[in-house]
């Protein structure tokens, strides 16, 4: 599998050379060493908004279908208005791809707020990563957030690999009701972020941790229908808007050496996603003693990411563009951490 990974990773780095790929025997695969893929997406561009997706089968206590439509889903280049023009981006380049690569846990660092590499995955396991382009440090990069230097300057995607996305959910929650969450938003990166899974023995399942950053210059939530009646008018429209300006999140789940993050199926088939205290007892359920758990604490208070949430301008009825409405102003979580947490899917 490795020495597949490294033949699809060679191919990718030579794209610009204008050469046909070659068929590789079991011999000359036998001399190529290598771990993942790297690459990057151009030309990306996605419009359903002439299409709609009906997703059924979700029913209430009574057993009734709530059935969820989906509409209006986007993707594409920054100044889009909204999905009313559309244009292909560019996603990662080749200097600063996505990566999907395979690394021991002791080789796999990710970058702490203060700009200092950890490692987070325990020492001696093989680990699968999705990695989106990495943070910079030591040099400056691109602004996280046009104008907003709160975000940071250490962002290696540039204006233009940065989406435009939006959709529109509609839920018929009671018969003869539809309720709207129309999302738009402009700008967005998510540089920084990566999904590592591995098998943990000891507890014999799936495990795993995960950062997720995401930068947007703004996201609108929309209740309503645009044209629909009391909902032609820009004021009309941004009476029903919350907008989020210059917004960003470092979410953190799970740090790998201590506080893994858990996935598992109910015997009924509901998912659950759980994060352990990571200093009160062992994988296999055993206790810690007191020096084990200062130790762990340590390390785990010292060098686990924490998660940050900031809204730069929290605004509702107006946009900062029409009258009415209130400003909310800044908004802002940070130095997050999880000491538990469970999360389980239920029926309606």
């Amino acid at each position: 599998m490795n020495r597949l990974f490294c033949m699809l990773w060679g191919a990718l780095f030579v794209l610009p050379v204008q050469a046909d790929l070659q068929e590789m025997d079991d011999q000359q695969l036998a001399g190529v060493n290598g771990q993942g893929i790297a690459f990057s997406l151009e030309g990306i561009l996605l419009d359903a908004s002439e299409s709609s997706i009906f997703i059924n089968d979700i029913t209430n206590a009574s057993g009734e279908n709530i059935p969820i439509s989906v509409h209006e889903f986007y993707f594409a280049s920054t100044g889009s208005n909204k999905g009313s023009n559309l244009q292909p981006v560019n996603l990662g380049r080749l200097n600063n791809p996505f990566k999907l690569q395979f690394g021991n846990g002791e080789d796999l660092l990710t970058l702490r707020d203060d700009g200092v590499w950890v490692q987070t995955t325990p020492n001696e396991v093989a680990i699968l990563e999705l990695k989106f382009p990495e943070r910079l440090t030591g040099v400056m990069g691109q602004p996280c957030i046009a104008g907003f230097a709160a975000a940071g300057t250490n962002c290696s995607s540039r204006l233009s690999e940065r989406l435009d996305a939006g959709i529109r959910f509609d839920f018929q929650v009671a018969a003869g009701r539809t309720d709207i969450l129309n999302i738009d938003i402009v700008e967005l990166i998510m540089d920084g972020s990566y999904l590592r899974l591995w098998g943990d023995e000891t507890r014999d399942q799936l495990v795993g941790e995960a950062r997720i950053n995401l930068f947007a210059k703004r996201i609108d939530l929309m209740s309503c229908i645009p044209g629909s009646a009391n909902c032609a008018s820009e004021q009309e429209q941004a009476d029903r808007t919350l907008s989020f300006s210059n917004t960003y999140a470092n979410v953190a789940l799970g740090y790998g050496k201590s506080q893994p993050l858990l996935f598992d199926v109910t015997s009924d088939g509901q998912f659950v996603l759980e994060l352990p205290n990571p200093v009160r007892r062992n994988a296999d359920g055993s206790a810690r003693s007191v020096a084990e758990r200062n130790d762990i604490a340590t390390d785990f208070y010292t060098n686990a990411p924490r998660t940050n949430v900031v809204i730069g301008n929290l605004s509702s009825g107006n946009r900062n563009t029409l009258s009415g409405g209130y400003n909310y102003g800044q908004n802002t979580i940070k130095g997050l951490g999880i000491n538990y947490l469970k999360a389980t899917s239920r029926d309606l």
